[in-house]
Formats: structure tokens, C-alpha cells, sequence
């Protein structure tokens, strides 16, 4: 009622005031809000960590020629692909996910098992929407291969007050703390079944304030951002050019697609999927164990 009555006053005040002075009260008004408009656009502007510089993977030839689709500090793509060809496809293999050389050294072996399980279980069962996904020892029409050029490592104190900032704010959606953020890069290559490459794709992508979550852990941006780069691949697989798009396989086919996506790259208990609904839980508690060392090395 105080903010109401007060807001009354004031309107009542600008509306009986000469014009000089209600021009001056527009002036008092606009320095009083600008420094908030400032601050705001600063947070936006300062939102996305810069992207991990890849690259310099073996998957991907140094002298192929990519078209860039973006490329800015915060985000990066770029892509060769072949539409005619992937569009015949029906079946597709997802090959066990490795890290380039030197893209690891600042990892323990349980933290690449992390990004290697997140990255290829990703890719796995968000293509398979469009594709049945077969086994190894199984004729396909499209081998995915993927390799991990670089992981943005996340702070993990900055994102623990993160997320106790955003617990105490009144606001909705308060954006994390625009620092000490973390990031991935990977490279992707699927080929034919004779060997040509249908898809050579460079990605890079640096976390961002409003819509990745804070978790308190050193790979909580790389891991979560391994969804980001399926839909990306998704998207280069899916789309057929001229607006149009390949149909989704049936769903029996995508049940099994997924199962079998889940049988080569684990499965998150459903415990921990509901409680990651609710919770911050970091990738190495989300991500069981595999029991043989470091995975896809």
C-alpha cells in the first residue's frame, strides 16, 4: 500500500508540475532506473563462458574444409555434410566416444569415464528418434563417431553459491553466477557403410548463466552440456534441406534403439533421475561405476 500511495503521489506530483520541471523529474526518473538497465545488460552480456578451444582431434583432418555455421567466443560450429546421402540411412552405430590426445590431462580416470559415458549415451538415444540403432557386431548404414577435444572445467565454489544465491532469491529462473563457468568441444564423424563420411562436425560450447544449472562439481557444465552437442547432431541428421525433415522411426523401434543405447552406455537409476528433477547431484554420483578403468581410451 506505502509503494502504491507513493507511486499515486508521484504521478500526481509530475502531472500538476510546469513542463521544465517534469522534465527534470523524467531525468531524476531515467538515472535512477539506467544504472539497473547498465547491471542487467552486463549479466546478459557476461552470461556465457568461452567455449574450450578444440580442434585438435584426430577425427576430423586439419586440411578439410568446413563450413562455418557460427563462430563466436561462447559457441562455435562447424560442419561438412552430406544431406542425399544421410537421408537414404535407416540404421545407425554409435561407436564408444574417446578423448583426443592432450584433451584429458587435467582429468582423473573416473572424470573422463563421466564425460565419455555422458557424451556417448547422449548422442545414442537422441539420434535414435530417428534412426534404429544396431550393435556393433551388426550391419549399419551410419557409424557415429565422436571425440572430446576439450572440457571447460566448472568452479566448483562459484557454482555452490550459485546455487545458495539462487535458493535465497525471491526472483523466478535467478541466472547463476556469470563466473567460473565450464564448457566441452568434441568433434563428430559419421560414415557410410562404405567407408565415405557423411557428416564431419566441429563443436564447441561454453556454458551459459541462464540455462545451464549450477552443480558443484569440476565437470558439471561439460557434463551437462553433452546433451546440447546430441541435439546439435541430431539436428544435422534429422533436417533434409529445404525445410524438410526425416519422419521418426516407429515407437517399438525407438524403445529398443534406446534400450540397446543403454546396454553399450549404462543407465542412470531411476532414483537419481527424479532426484536430479529437484537436486544439484554431480555427474560422478548420477554416472554408476563401470569397474574397468577408463573407458574409450
Amino acid at each position: 500500500m506505502q509503494r502504491l500511495a507513493i507511486a499515486h503521489q508521484a504521478g500526481a506530483d509530475e502531472a500538476s508540475a510546469t513542463p521544465s520541471e517534469a522534465i527534470a523529474m523524467s531525468h531524476s526518473s531515467l538515472f535512477r532506473v539506467t544504472p539497473l538497465i547498465l547491471l542487467s545488460m552486463a549479466a546478459i552480456l557476461s552470461g556465457c563462458a568461452t567455449a574450450p578451444k578444440g580442434g585438435a582431434g584426430s577425427l576430423i583432418a586439419s586440411d578439410v574444409r568446413l563450413e562455418v555455421e557460427r563462430d563466436r567466443p561462447q559457441s562455435s560450429r562447424q560442419q561438412r555434410i552430406d544431406r542425399a546421402a544421410i537421408a537414404q540411412a535407416k540404421t545407425l552405430h554409435v561407436a564408444p566416444p574417446r578423448f583426443a590426445d592432450g584433451a584429458d590431462t587435467a582429468l582423473s580416470p573416473r572424470e573422463r569415464e563421466v564425460i565419455l559415458a555422458g557424451v556417448g549415451r547422449a548422442l545414442c538415444t537422441t539420434t535414435s528418434e530417428f534412426f534404429e540403432v544396431v550393435a556393433a557386431e551388426q550391419p549399419a548404414d551410419i557409424v557415429l563417431r565422436s571425440e572430446v577435444t576439450g572440457v571447460g572445467l566448472t568452479n566448483r565454489g562459484v557454482a555452490g553459491a550459485s546455487l545458495v544465491v539462487g535458493a535465497l532469491s525471491p526472483i523466478p529462473f535467478t541466472p547463476r553466477l556469470p563466473a567460473g563457468m565450464g564448457g566441452l568441444s568434441a568433434d563428430v564423424v559419421a560414415s557410410a557403410a562404405d567407408g565415405a563420411r557423411v557428416l564431419e562436425f566441429r563443436w564447441a560450447q561454453g556454458a551459459n548463466a541462464f540455462t545451464t544449472d549450477a552443480t558443484p562439481s569440476r565437470l558439471g557444465d561439460a557434463y551437462a552440456l553433452t546433451d546440447v552437442l546430441a541435439r546439435d547432431v541430431r539436428r544435422l541428421l534429422r533436417d533434409e534441406g529445404d525445410g524438410r525433415r526425416r519422419e521418426r522411426v516407429d515407437a517399438p523401434v525407438r524403445r529398443r534403439s534406446k534400450e540397446a543405447c543403454l546396454a553399450s552406455f549404462g543407465r542412470i537409476e531411476a532414483g537419481k533421475r527424479l532426484a536430479r528433477l529437484a537436486l544439484p547431484l554431480t555427474p560422478e554420483f548420477v554416472e554408476a561405476k563401470s569397474g574397468g578403468g577408463d573407458s574409450g581410451r
